[in-house]
């Protein structure tokens, strides 16, 4: 209470600034000042937690801070259901449900159709209602639908996927009623500090690498970053962002659960062969077990 404790404003401040100057922007360096101070509490530090070294608070997500805003006050306190397949490996994304036919047949375990467009035209609630007709006849496979989350509920998707500008408006309760499955994209502590709150089904963190899928004002995260979320987070973490074959083992590596394909799929010559050999890569890419991750690094400009 910083009413009745202004020391402890005035050192949590100190906290902010110093993060900052780390190169953090002010949204992440509040999530990480509350962050290391509530490690730092002794009343809120559980007995498992004594003889912890000093660097252990960054990946004890038991401390973590969750971002709650007006549209997360309203929801309750219930998790979204798990998805069913907790590491399906390659996650292509495709826009047109030719390739979307084409990533069933190929056998993919998880697959989002994105078709990027400012409203819900006839047009594309028949294309949504169509892809999930034809992922009706791969039970295996698990199809998030983009942004149109409306449309996921009334044509009973499997799953829809959100931005975090679509979290500030969409009916997450509504979402969460009708059984469906969230993934929430991520880029920076302070998203994963709402995402959290929300209890998704998955997490997507990114931009690993440039891309070109779409512009955006984030710093390419690279693997370390990826695998000090993999550790923080307590939901399947999706790689995501310039994923291709020279990278898959490195993400893989990182004991992520899936990792999202974009270009190095539908821009392939022959998108089903490189879904499989995508797949198969993963497939054969070991998980290696590393010292503890270093914190990840800012990726926006301060």
């Amino acid at each position: 209470d910083l009413n009745t404790n202004p020391s402890y404003g005035q050192t949590l401040l100190a906290a902010v600034q110093s993060w900052q100057q780390h190169g953090y922007v002010i949204e992440d360096a509040c999530v990480l000042a509350l962050f290391q101070f509530s490690a730092a509490d002794p009343s809120r530090i559980h007995s498992d937690s004594a003889g912890a070294s000093l660097d252990d608070w960054i990946t004890d997500r038991r401390h973590f801070p969750e971002l709650i805003d007006a549209q997360g006050a309203k929801r309750s306190a219930q998790a979204f259901a798990e998805i069913s397949n907790p590491s399906p490996g390659i996650y292509p994304i495709v826009d047109r449900l030719d390739q979307l036919e084409m990533m069933l047949k190929a056998g993919a375990k998880i697959l989002q159709l994105r078709i990027k467009s400012e409203q819900l035209t006839p047009e594309i609630r028949a294309q949504i209602r169509e892809a999930i007709s034809m992922s009706r006849d791969a039970p295996d496979c698990q199809l998030f639908i983009n942004d149109f989350w409306q449309a996921a509920i009334e044509e009973g998707a499997y799953g829809v996927h959100l931005g975090q500008e679509d979290l500030l408006i969409a009916d997450l309760n509504a979402i969460q009623a009708a059984g469906l499955r969230l993934g929430v994209s991520s880029h920076a502590f302070w998203e994963v500090a709402r995402a959290l709150s929300i209890r998704p089904s998955y997490v997507a963190c990114g931009p690993l690498f440039p891309t070109r899928a779409k512009a955006m004002p984030w710093i390419a995260q690279g693997i370390d970053n990826l695998r000090y979320w993999v550790r923080l987070i307590p939901h399947p973490v999706i790689g995501i962002g310039g994923v291709n074959g020279q990278n898959l083992a490195a993400i893989r590596a990182t004991g992520c659960a899936s990792a999202s394909v974009i270009q190095a799929i539908v821009g392939a010559e022959h998108p089903m062969q490189a879904f499989k050999s995508l797949q198969q890569q993963w497939d054969q890419a070991p998980v290696l077990q590393g010292k503890l991750p270093a914190l990840a690094r800012p990726t926006l400009a301060a």
